[in-house]
């Protein structure tokens, strides 16, 4: 099942890709074989350079972020089956028993995308894959909030913000339009959903003079309700259009399901009495024989991150399925 991960220019995408696949790493080869983590060759080795890097204390170079076309990779969540099958039959190819979401990496302020916002036409496939895509993941950079509203970096999230709200309901309007179309060809699916998501990337920026003008304490708070309401305490100042559109329920027949809010942050080396001087480094766990040199990074909230898709991998299977069987069948009828 397609999903899409949004971010702007500079927002910290890459980082972010390259410590979830360090999260993934690790939770992986957990004592618990029901997580999966699979990439094509050409996303893995971006996304294992970026690692590698990050274990030397480096973030991400513009040259390696220039290299990147399309970063994607698969999540696979193990299906608890009622009883225990027969040998033979766990090894049939027809058994599958992860459940399977695949994420694909966008900048949103790319030209294609804006073509197609302006135009409504998908000229690429990249754009239709987009297009197709079920979950949607947000990136929004906090070392862009700012209560200076005058600053070229504020009118920049103002910009994301129209875009990716744009976006959110093209979304919608494709999934509107299948939909209709299949019930049409005398088929009956079930109504359309989308599942959102919030990253909070550069969690760790965020600034004390806008945390105080939105009487807001440093510090993301654990409880759910808590974490809800912190998160869109932000994001209803600095991308409250996206907001709105993602807390919109069911617009046009297709439904919004509640967001699900997360950090992301990597703790960087800091200079007593002067500024850095160069490119911010990695701070790094000591180490150990257990492991060490890892990059010092929001683990417990890429887990998290991880974990919340495993429900809605498990629901999305079938319906896709189900999708696609209607499609074929309607292609056959056509013919």
């Amino acid at each position: 099942m397609p999903c899409a991960l949004l971010g702007d220019r500079a927002s910290g995408k890459t980082t972010f890709l390259g410590l979830l696949y360090s999260a993934q790493v690790k939770y992986g080869t957990g004592v618990q074989d029901d997580f999966r983590f699979h990439a094509p060759i050409a996303s893995l080795n971006v996304m294992s350079a970026v690692y590698e890097g990050m274990k030397d204390g480096r973030f991400p170079s513009a040259t390696l972020k220039e290299e990147i076309t399309e970063i994607s990779f698969i999540f696979g969540y193990l299906r608890r089956i009622v009883g225990k099958l027969p040998y033979y039959i766990r090894q049939q190819n027809w058994a599958r028993p992860f459940s399977t979401l695949r994420f694909s990496a966008y900048d949103v302020s790319g030209e294609d995308i804006e073509e197609f916002i302006e135009t409504g036409i998908a000229s690429r496939p990249l754009i239709q894959q987009l297009l197709k895509s079920v979950v949607v993941v947000v990136l929004v950079d906090c070392s862009k909030m700012t209560t200076d509203i005058d600053t070229p970096v504020y009118k920049k999230m103002l910009r994301y913000d129209s875009t990716v709200a744009k976006l959110l309901v093209a979304f919608q309007t494709y999934k509107k339009q299948e939909y209709e179309r299949l019930k049409d060809s005398g088929v009956h699916p079930e109504p359309p959903i989308i599942y959102p998501a919030f990253v909070l990337a550069k969690f760790d920026t965020l600034r004390d003079d806008v945390l105080a003008r939105l009487g807001l304490h440093r510090g993301f708070p654990e409880g759910k309700r808590e974490r809800r309401e912190y998160a869109e305490a932000l994001l209803r100042v600095f991308v409250p259009q996206t907001l709105s559109q993602i807390r919109g329920g069911k617009v046009g027949g297709v439904s919004m399901d509640k967001s699900e809010y997360f950090l992301s942050w990597v703790r960087t080396e800091t200079h007593e009495g002067m500024d850095p001087v160069g490119q911010s480094r990695i701070v790094r766990t000591g180490f150990r024989p257990e492991g060490g040199g890892e990059p010092d990074f929001a683990y417990d909230e890429y887990v998290q991150f991880i974990e919340h898709f495993r429900d809605i991998a498990h629901k999305i299977p079938d319906e896709v399925l189900e999708g696609e069987r209607f499609q074929a069948q309607a292609l056959v009828r056509s013919a």
